[in-house]
């Protein structure tokens, strides 16, 4: 009986600790740190495809800040080393990421023409190679913290520009995997400034929220394409708070969109969620 409990006992710790991290939604791993670079590492994107796990962030170590990658391979086990996808005079920061395949798509926000410009780099191969560096923005005003979304070989780009003085979150559309690209579309075009953009997609169908001033204090707005960018619906206001409510992010599966954001209504900040359903 003595022998029975010895081995019972860690069966039961083994199922509960299962149970309990079923319970809460999750079995994590333990941390890992990715970067281990002399300089700061900050505004880190993920993307996954399989197995595969790409992750890009700005890195000061070489002075300047700087866009590195870094890939897994098997499910964050193992990682090559860092790569550094530019080598700029301006300041290349915060990278988003999208992933489809093998194919890798990068943008970021950058100084080196004495503006802040949007830019763009490709890999075909996982990561492996990368296309030169490519500007896809060319304005008066700054062009800053872009967000990027793949559907195919269909790219689609937001961000937030102050060309027209106040900031307004603008698109653009690549239909050939970034080879080439449509011309700027302001999407906003409102009385205070529209920042901090998000976007997702599911097919032809093109979601865009971001956090807007129009209203006196900032609130979340929401926008969509049923056709792939060429026509949009009108600007949705999706919260109504007595405090701030900004830097949202989008999430669709199926008819279900997902938004969640930062809030100081409470008097603290915390993070709020909110659930759109597709008539």
């Amino acid at each position: 009986m003595k022998r029975f409990r010895q081995i019972f006992i860690p069966v039961v710790v083994v199922f509960l600790q299962l149970s309990l991290a079923m319970a809460y939604g999750a079995i994590w791993s333990t941390k890992m740190n990715l970067s281990k670079n002399t300089g700061d590492s900050w505004n880190s994107a993920i993307a996954v495809s399989g197995s595969n796990i790409y992750v890009v962030w700005h890195d000061y170590t070489p002075g300047n800040p700087e866009i590195y990658f870094k890939k897994s391979g098997d499910s964050g086990i193992t990682w090559t080393a860092s790569k550094r996808l530019t080598n700029n005079a301006g300041y290349s920061v915060y990278p988003a990421i999208a992933v489809n395949g093998l194919n890798i798509y990068v943008v970021w926000e950058d100084y080196t023409s004495g503006n802040y410009e949007i830019y763009f780099k490709k890999s075909s191969d996982g990561g492996i190679t990368w296309t030169s560096d490519k500007r896809l923005t060319k304005n008066a005003g700054y062009s800053e913290i872009p967000a990027i979304a793949v559907d195919g070989s269909n790219i689609y780009v937001v961000w937030s520009d102050n060309t027209r003085r106040n900031y307004d979150i603008y698109f653009k559309k690549s239909y050939d995997g970034g080879n080439t690209w449509t011309k700027d579309k302001n999407l906003t075009n409102n009385a205070g400034d529209s920042f901090s953009p998000a976007i997702a997609v599911d097919s032809s169908n093109i979601y865009v929220v971001w956090d807007d001033y129009t209203p006196g204090n900032y609130e979340i707005y929401f926008k969509k394409s049923d056709d792939g960018g060429v026509t949009w619906t009108k600007n949705n206001r999706l919260t109504w708070n007595v405090g701030d409510s900004y830097i949202p992010a989008v999430a669709v599966y199926g008819l279900n969109i997902y938004v969640v954001w930062v809030d100081n209504t409470s008097g603290n900040y915390e993070i709020y969620f909110k659930q759109g359903y597709l008539d």
